[in-house]
């Protein structure tokens, strides 16, 4: 069985896209077909990623990857989640950044300040590790530093729930999950943003206006943020295994969709 066969009974698809659709450098084989396939049928196709950046900066890399932004209906992230919730809200003024500082921007146009201290900070934003060597190692220096910032009770505001990223040539990261969760097992209080938590699931279901759940299907690879999300939110999901569960056998994966209590309504090894 191909996605193909799967989609004919389903009308709007929250397509994850590290994993799936590509691997942070270039598109997965046949996605690029599936894709147009899909807009030709008049599917609509919702982009839900757990990238830790502004929608508008994932949609110029799409564009990039050759995805044409009319041929789907929206990008989701929980970086745009982070965002849009501290426009409103307040954790602070001063915020201590982890990860790379790349992701920066997606503090852009916020009455936020950045400082280089923890004893400065009113929170702690968490968008994780980073593949490059210099900021991987800061990052790294930083899991020793979480519990003096549990003592001075700073929140922290996660913009990744990955735990991991795999890329086409099998070299595997970390993601700024392993840091929040670390960060909630020695007694630091974490905010959430992206899958498998609620708010982003609600805004995809407003995008679709109403569309009925049993015609939705949450597409992604892994079990923890993206099959965990999807049963949370009610609807069918399908588990790509080509991504970060790719060195794992048939039977390994039975094995952990069991430990999870988590039965994914179709699995497929590639989106394409």
């Amino acid at each position: 069985m191909k996605f193909l066969d799967i989609a004919q009974n389903y009308d709007a698809f929250l397509l994850d896209l590290w994993g799936v659709i590509h691997d942070g450098s270039a598109l997965y084989p046949g996605v690029g077909e599936a894709l147009k396939t899909l807009a030709e049928k008049n599917k609509k196709i919702i982009f839900l990623s757990n990238a830790p950046r502004r929608a508008a900066k994932v949609k110029r890399v799409l564009a990039g990857f050759g995805i044409a932004e009319n041929s789907y209906l929206d990008v989701v992230t929980s970086g745009e989640a982070g965002h849009q919730w501290l426009a409103k809200n307040s954790a602070g003024q001063k915020y201590f950044f982890i990860g790379s500082d790349r992701d920066l921007d997606v503090m852009d146009d916020l009455p936020c300040t950045r400082v280089h201290t923890l004893e400065e900070a009113d929170f702690l934003l968490n968008v994780g590790f980073t593949t490059e060597p210099a900021e991987r190692i800061r990052t790294d220096e930083m899991m020793h530093e979480l519990p003096a910032a549990v003592t001075l009770g700073l929140p922290m505001l996660c913009l990744n729930p990955d735990l991991e990223v795999v890329k086409i040539t099998g070299e595997r990261f970390p993601c700024a999950g392993v840091i929040a969760k670390e960060y909630e097992r020695i007694g630091g209080q974490v905010r959430w943003f992206g899958k498998p938590h609620d708010n982003v699931y609600q805004h995809c279901f407003h995008l679709l206006a109403g569309m009925p759940k049993n015609k939705i299907l949450g597409v992604g690879d892994s079990l923890d943020t993206d099959i965990s999300g999807a049963k949370n939110a009610g609807i069918d999901s399908v588990l790509i295994t080509g991504g970060i569960l790719h060195q794992k056998t048939a039977q390994e994966i039975a094995a952990l969709c069991e430990q999870a209590n988590l039965s994914p309504t179709f699995t497929l090894p590639t989106f394409g």
